[in-house]
């Protein structure tokens, strides 16, 4: 059995020391609107930011500062006067990662997740000279600083800088010698979204949700394995997990660390996903030890998705969230299904590595042989050669991508099925990153990697060519404003885990 609060325990003292590092403003700029840059809000660089000690400020005066890369830390500023003042200093700051976030008021602000996650703040200084550094810290490339009030005499800020902190440090990997220019970008801005949310804990975004998701935890140990390989924060990631099943034994979809360590959310399909992180992490880390401790954990969600199935072994909704991809209108019937069909065949393949009986094995294999025979059964569409979802037998690509790792499909229905979804625009299409990880996982899995590769650079190099240096947590062509939370974009994270991995399918091509 188990033990949750020695897996806790353990996690706690994986505690990493967080690296940190000064970097200073780069530039000034302003922030232009117009129809052509992305969201209609291009930064435009205005003077260097080693210019800023000549620009005397008073009130209704407004600094625009870019750190020249998004950047996780502490705000820390130095305001000095010719003379003494007769009144304070009231400035606001808005921290942004993207232009559209920094140009817009934050009194106009709208979404269901609330205006806390908006990076603002009003500080007050009664004396000049002073240095200033905020006692949180933030995830930022902008910093807007609106003077409120301010004496008779101008002032100056004299020095702006972050000091930025990652349990991974500051150091990026090296470029990839074999890819070009565009390639390197994309690779490089997924180490850096990576770096980022390598805070105390691998989080899925360090300005928002600042938390311990498993579906973007697996995600970023594969990107770890090929960069940073601090598999340390990844058994910690994977500890606390562990130590967060509910009295039933399901594996939280998410950890909240204050005031306790305590599963917050719980999604099947990111508990079914639990088994491949953790046949994984071994395989990376080489510690098998891990999977023995936690395997019969791993297992157990499986039961969690039989609960939903009749005896026809057709799978019906058991209640509770099913994610797969943020679409409301998605059905998650045939992905659900491949999930679980995935999650056995990764038993089955860890407890072969931990030497556990064939019978074991065996039961775990034909679990997935009969979900996978009883889908293909129900599902399967001999005439488009793609599998269809629920009892509205919706055409999805998150059926197409699953039913490719499940083994539903074969390498040659996938190969064509993938290529042919971009051709179908009634197909329910992805509308986050974290579904097209899986859709060139997809690829990889049936050896379409030309496909692979052109999506990588029509997708994420896409975020680049929009001015991106992190990867975002939504990301939908053609709708620069789109948001899985209300009208308001600017809840949306720009530095996001979950968008992190086309540099781990470029760092493992053979």
């Amino acid at each position: 059995m188990m033990d949750k609060g020695n897996n806790l325990l353990l996690a706690g003292k994986l505690a990493p020391e967080l690296k940190k590092w000064t970097v200073p403003a780069k530039d000034v700029v302003d922030l232009v609107k117009s129809p052509k840059p992305w969201q209609q809000v291009a930064a435009v660089p205005a003077f260097p930011a080693e210019k800023l000690p000549d620009q005397l400020l008073a009130r209704g005066g407004r600094i625009v500062l870019d750190f020249g890369e998004t950047l996780v830390g502490k705000v820390r500023l130095r305001l000095e006067c010719l003379r003494s003042i007769d009144s304070p200093v009231k400035l606001k700051l808005l921290g942004a990662e993207l232009p559209y976030e920094a140009a817009g008021d934050p009194e106009t602000f709208e979404s269901g997740l609330g205006r806390g996650w908006l990076q603002e703040d009003m500080i007050t200084v009664c004396e000049l000279p002073v240095e200033i550094e905020l006692p949180y810290r933030w995830s930022l490339r902008y910093l807007v600083v609106d003077v409120i009030a301010a004496p008779r005499t101008r002032f100056s800020i004299t020095r702006a800088e972050v000091i930025a902190q990652s349990s991974a440090g500051q150091e990026l990997p090296a470029p990839l010698p074999r890819w070009d220019r565009e390639m390197r970008l994309i690779d490089e801005a997924g180490s850096r979204t990576l770096r980022n949310c390598m805070q105390n804990f691998p989080e899925d975004g360090p300005k928002r949700d600042r938390r311990l998701w498993l579906g973007d935890l697996r995600l970023q140990a594969l990107v770890n394995h090929v960069t940073f390989r601090r598999y340390d924060q990844f058994e910690r990631g994977i500890r606390f997990l562990a130590g967060c099943t509910d009295e039933r034994g399901m594996i939280p979809a998410a950890v909240m660390m204050s005031p306790e360590p305590h599963g917050s959310s719980f999604i099947l399909d990111y508990s079914l996903i639990f088994s491949r992180l953790l046949l994984e992490h071994c395989r990376f880390s080489g510690s098998w030890e891990l999977g023995d401790e936690l395997f019969e954990a791993a297992e157990k969600q499986l039961d969690f998705f039989r609960a939903g199935l009749d005896e026809n072994l057709g799978f019906h909704h058991p209640g509770g969230w099913l994610f797969i991809d943020h679409c409301q209108e998605l059905d998650r019937t045939a992905p659900m299904v491949c999930a679980a069909i995935w999650s056995a065949e990764t038993l089955a393949e860890l407890a072969g590595q931990l030497n556990k009986s064939v019978g074991k094995i065996d039961s775990l294999k034909q679990k997935a042989d009969a979900w996978r025979k009883a889908l293909r059964t129900s599902s399967f569409d001999p005439e488009l050669g793609m599998l269809r979802s629920g009892y509205e037998r919706q055409l999805s690509w998150a059926s197409q991508i699953w039913g490719t790792l499940a083994g539903v499909l074969s390498p040659e229905e996938a190969r064509a099925a993938l290529a042919g979804l971009p051709k179908m625009p009634d197909a329910i299409g992805p509308q986050t990153p974290y579904l097209m990880h899986y859709f060139l996982e997809a690829c990889r899995a049936c050896g379409a990697e030309e496909l692979l590769e052109n999506t990588i650079r029509r997708y994420w190099g896409g975020m680049i060519r929009h001015g991106a240096d992190t990867f975002w947590e939504a990301y939908k062509e053609g709708d620069d404003f789109y948001t899985p939370y209300g009208d308001d974009p600017r809840n949306n994270s720009a530095c996001h885990a979950w968008s992190a991995t086309p540099g781990y399918f470029l760092r493992t091509r053979d």
